[in-house]
């Protein structure tokens, strides 16, 4: 994994690159706050929490949003990546995913599952 190019093709990435379903809109607004240990981990990645690439939503149920997963590219070879589990997330690289357009050497991974606070908002105007 090379930790520079991950963070700069995330510095690259704009509010505009981000699905904007309510779905991945209260993916975005709570992810950070709700897995603190886990956000701090991909920073240290070079990866923005709050810039997934897909995220894989099941619905909302009694004010709780869930995931299946959420996937984030990360650039260079996956040789040195070893699966994590941080607060009952497992961290693990997929095959499984819609195709990144990136011609540079990368890799995703998938966090999963996800469980966060339902916020029901609507687009601002």
């Amino acid at each position: 994994m090379d930790i520079e190019k991950t963070k700069r093709y995330y510095d690259r990435l704009s509010d505009e690159d981000i699905c904007d379903c309510v779905y991945c809109r209260n993916y975005v607004k709570e992810i950070r706050s709700t897995y603190q240990k886990l956000a701090a981990v991909l920073d240290d990645w070079g990866v923005d929490i709050q810039k997934p690439f897909e995220t894989i939503p099941i619905g909302p149920a009694e004010g709780i949003m869930y995931y299946a997963g959420a996937q984030y590219v990360i650039m260079g070879p996956s040789d040195d990546f070893k699966d994590t589990l941080i607060d009952d997330v497992h961290i693990s690289v997929t095959n499984s995913h819609p195709m990144t357009d990136i011609d540079e050497d990368h890799f995703v991974i998938e966090i999963s599952p996800i469980c966060l606070k339902w916020n029901e908002t609507k687009k601002d105007t």
